[in-house]
């Protein structure tokens, strides 16, 4: 069997350029599948870590639509909630580099802290930032782009209302929730508030609750809207687990084209590494009948294929994957957070080990018909045969 690898590996490269363009074939095909399993994993993924002990509030017209600042505290007072935060969307950006898209919220620093356990920072930062009026909370990844460090300051421009705003970085976080604050500045509402103009003031998007049983989240929920429902501003209150499963449900189709994409392109794959076993047995066919003349049975011959089919499978699915973190992580990733707010992509670690052992599966697969063929031939024809 080791003596068949190695006529086979030998055979594989026999014909160097179609063996190596048939490696970059399936590499770039796999990056392709990669590609399309990581953006549904990521969605999905997003429920998944979404915490369920938290309801959100916000404008029953919609997210852009404010609210008035006084409820947070009637959300607050409410039975069954623990903590109950006000946000309000704070358009800020780069001064030099506007380019680096991020999220950036005025909040309640005390309740926030509190609440967002999965914001990870020494508690010492935490505390230094909820001291501070004009503390900024950044994640990580934000903090590496724009080189801020501890006790920095940063001027940001205002987008929707210009002008300077100076805040001290007075924390730097990293998230360990899926595609949740991974690029965001967190800053104080009062500070933000007060340099608003008059008619802006007192406003928020959000009221984020804590609840103290997961399993009222629905009916809490409820009670919020029914609280609010003779109001001006009537609100519209959900599960944050609810939330994200409804966001993620509007682009269904959209997953489940992506995931008959990536059958699509498996059978690339099998077509690709599939064409080049047939030329490879077209060619050898006198060499094939001259072993099969010398004593190798049949079994053999469809061995040499099968087994060369495999390396070209694997040397494809290597050379993919290594390529893959790079272009979906970085470049693909970094795209799609600048001009579409998108969140950072992960590729899946079950994609990423299953793809060399699927790509040799799938070239065996491919291998099939030439191996069956191959082992087929008669000695006579075989050595007769020209081209």
């Amino acid at each position: 069997m080791w003596s068949l690898a190695r006529i086979a590996v030998k055979n594989a490269w026999r014909s160097p350029l179609r063996g190596a363009l048939t490696v970059a074939a399936v590499a770039v095909t796999l990056i392709a599948f990669l590609l399309m399993r990581t953006l549904s994993a990521n969605w999905t993924e997003r429920i998944a870590q979404t915490p369920n002990n938290r309801v959100v509030t916000r404008h029953k017209i919609g997210w852009g639509q404010a609210m008035p600042k006084h409820y947070t505290e009637s959300v607050r007072a409410l039975p069954g909630v623990k903590h109950a935060m006000g946000g309000r969307w704070a358009a800020l950006k780069h001064p030099t580099n506007d380019r680096v898209w991020f999220e950036g919220t005025a909040v309640d620093a005390v309740p926030f802290a509190a609440m967002h356990y999965e914001l990870v920072a020494p508690e010492g930062q935490k505390q230094a930032w909820v001291a501070d009026r004009q503390g900024m909370l950044v994640s990580e990844e934000l903090a590496q782009i724009y080189g801020w460090k501890l006790g920095d300051t940063v001027h940001l421009k205002g987008t929707e209302f210009p002008g300077d705003w100076e805040f001290h970085v007075s924390g730097i976080y990293r998230s360990t929730r899926h595609g949740f604050a991974k690029r965001a500045v967190w800053v104080h509402y009062g500070y933000y508030n007060e340099r608003l103009p008059v008619s802006e003031r007192d406003l928020i998007h959000i009221v984020s609750a804590e609840i103290f049983e997961p399993s009222e989240g629905a009916n809490i929920a409820k009670a919020i809207d029914t609280h609010f429902d003779q109001e001006d501003n009537q609100t519209y209150s959900q599960e944050d687990q609810a939330l994200s499963a409804s966001t993620v449900g509007r682009f269904g189709a959209v997953l489940s084209a992506m995931d008959v994409v990536s059958l699509l392109i498996l059978s690339v794959i099998v077509l690709l590494v599939g064409n080049a076993m047939a030329m490879s047995v077209r060619e050898r066919t006198q060499e094939y009948g001259m072993l099969r003349a010398i004593g190798f049975r049949p079994r053999h011959i469809a061995g040499f294929v099968v087994i060369e089919a495999a390396l070209l499978g694997l040397a494809g699915g290597l050379v993919g994957l290594g390529a893959a973190y790079p272009v979906v992580e970085r470049a693909v990733s970094r795209y799609l957070e600048n001009t579409m707010e998108f969140w950072p992509l992960h590729v899946p670690v079950a994609a990423a080990a299953s793809a060399p052992v699927l790509c040799v599966l799938l070239g065996l697969l491919a291998a099939a018909i030439p191996a069956y063929q191959a082992s087929k031939l008669g000695v006579i024809e075989a050595l007769r045969h020209v081209g």
